[in-house]
Formats: structure tokens, sequence, C-alpha cells
């Protein structure tokens, strides 16, 4: 049967759902790309894939075969397609790719790679041993519990990271970067106008990179953890306690502090913020130290916020398709999947 038709359609009221059900036969990989609403796929221990949506009577769902790749996408059959809300189930296996405009996207038990953008809206992606990228221009970025490499990014948005254990790489233009019960390998992250608060344990054979242009950076480690130290702040001053006793180095000057016989190269960097490597359960000691979510120590470099997010803002919307249209609508039902 040529466009085999999987799709149900449910009219409750105003608004109509979409639920489709078929196998997954050999697919590796999904791709979703919606200009508004939610996305939501978690992983589930069935060969099948599971499509449900909510939508505008004007929008249909499109669910394509091409090759190893399923693609879903909301589409209208005059203009562009409205807001859409997509929850979706697919093997853990699977790789998956999400694509927003206005869209918040969640991924949870997914096994394969996760790749998740959107312009306005946060993101959030659960477990995993595949590869993940994260990025949001506007939003939030919560990324827990993920195995492999994790690329995150956001303009505007505070980066979470809770519980990794891979390479991690974050960047950040006016938010901050908080990492909760991490144990990664290797950290290259950096904001503009953020802060950086790292609570875990250091790889003794890891590299580690934190900068903020106009924040701190506050490292909460183990007691006993051994590193090989850099310390740079040009107006404002480091400290650690990790040796013993607490040491304080003055602005201005970049400071090599090898700790415990050394370890984890450690390079921490900031212009208008403080540093401080701390045991755990002495960080209160620091002051004023940032928590999540909390104001202080400095707001150097947050004014050029602005101008990033709408160069950010101008680039994006620049590279994505969406626009007003007109394709063709199955005369049936809102859901098909074609060869």
């Amino acid at each position: 049967m040529n466009g085999l038709v999987v799709g149900t359609l449910m009219v409750l009221g105003m608004a109509q759902q979409t639920d489709t059900v078929f196998p997954a036969e050999g697919a590796t990989s999904l791709e979703v790309e919606s200009p508004g609403g939610s996305i939501v796929v978690t992983g589930w221990d069935r060969s099948e894939v599971r499509i449900q949506a909510e939508h505008s009577h004007r929008t249909y769902v499109d669910v394509r075969r091409r090759g190893d790749r399923i693609t879903v996408e909301g589409d209208a059959r005059r203009g562009p397609a409205s807001i859409v809300d997509f929850t979706i189930s697919v093997p853990r296996s699977m790789s998956v790719s999400l694509d927003g405009m206005y869209t918040d996207l969640n991924v949870d038990g997914v096994e394969g790679d996760v790749t998740a953008e959107t312009l306005q809206g946060d993101v959030t992606v659960k477990g995993g041993a595949g590869d993940v990228k994260a990025s949001a221009t506007t939003g939030k970025v919560l990324v827990q519990g993920a195995r492999g490499r994790v690329d995150t990014e956001t303009a505007a948005g505070d980066i979470r990271l809770v519980d990794v254990s891979g390479e991690v790489v974050g960047e950040s233009a006016g938010g901050s970067i908080f990492f909760e019960n991490a144990h990664p390998r290797s950290v290259d992250v950096g904001t503009t106008g953020g802060h950086i608060r790292f609570e875990g344990v250091l790889d003794p054979e890891g590299t580690y990179y934190f900068g903020s242009y106009g924040g701190s950076v506050l490292l909460v480690v183990p007691e006993g953890t051994a590193a090989s130290m850099s310390l740079a702040s040009v107006h404002s001053t480091a400290m650690t306690n990790l040796g013993g006793e607490l040491q304080r180095f003055p602005s201005g000057d970049r400071h090599q502090v090898n700790v415990n016989g050394g370890g984890a190269v450690v390079e921490i960097e900031t212009f208008g913020g403080r540093i401080a490597v701390m045991r755990k359960g002495t960080e209160g000691t620091v002051g004023t130290a940032p928590s999540r979510g909390e104001e202080g120590w400095g707001d150097l470099g947050v004014s050029i916020q602005a101008g990033i997010q709408a160069s950010l803002r101008q680039a994006w919307e620049s590279s994505r398709p969406y626009g007003w249209h007109t394709r063709p609508a199955p005369d049936t039902v809102p859901a098909t999947i074609r060869p």
C-alpha cells in the first residue's frame, strides 16, 4: 500500500488530537520540527514509535520514513503550522533530533545521541549514554544523568548540569552555569555575564576550564582532591583551602597552585568576579558565594547580553525554513507515514 495511513484522529471540542503507532522497522533516528508548542520524547522498551499530538483543526502532522530516519513535523493546509504539542515514545536505542522556534523540548530515557535546539523555550535532557547537544537562545538548559559528551549553549538562560559523567562543553552569553553532583572526565565552559558553580568530583587525569567575564567561579570538591590549578582574576581575588589552610591570592596575576601532590589540571579565569576552590562543607566561608538562581559576585559584562541575544535571534531565524507556504494535505487523517 502506498502512503500507508497510520494515524487516528479524535475530535475533542475545538481541539484535535493525533495518535499514531507504527513499527520502528530498523529506524535508528527520529527528527522532529515544530515552530511552537512543546516536544516530549521518551524512550521505551518496545520496537514501536508512538506519536501523539494536540493541535488546531488547521494543522496536521506529517510523518515520513527516509531510509533509517523518521521525520515528524506539523504542517498546515494554509499558512504556517500553528502550535503543536507532541508526545512521542521511541525505542531507547534511537537517536533523537528536535528543532523548535518557540518550543519547549524534553527528552527522557533515550540512549542514542540527542540534539535539541530551540529559539525561545527550555530544553531538558535526562539520561542517556550518547552524545547530547542542547541549545536554547532565550531559555534554560538542563542536562541530567548523561554519560556521553555534553555540549550546551544559551544566550540568556542558565545551564544546569546534574549527575553528568562524560566530557562537558558549555557556553552562555548572559546566564550562569551550575554543576550538581557532577563527575565529568573533562570540562570546558564559559559565560559572559553569569557565574559558574561546580559541585562534584574532579578526575585525577582530567582537564577542566572554567571562565567568566563578569561573574565569579566557585568549585566545591571533596576533601583530599588532588589538583594542579591555574587561577587568574583581573579585578578580584582568588582563594582555595584544598591544601588545608585558606590561601588568598591577589588580583591581576596568574597563580599556579598544586594541592595534594597535583592531579586534575584546572584552569579558572575571570575578569570581574572572584575565584574560590573549596573543600565540600566549607564553601559557606567564602561569603556571598553564588548558588543556583542567586545574584551576587558582580555583573560585569551583562550589558552586552541584549546585543548578543539579538544577533543570535537573527541568525537563528534566518537559518530556519519556516514561513508562509501551502502544501497538499492528506485527505483523511492528519498523520501519515510515507516511504
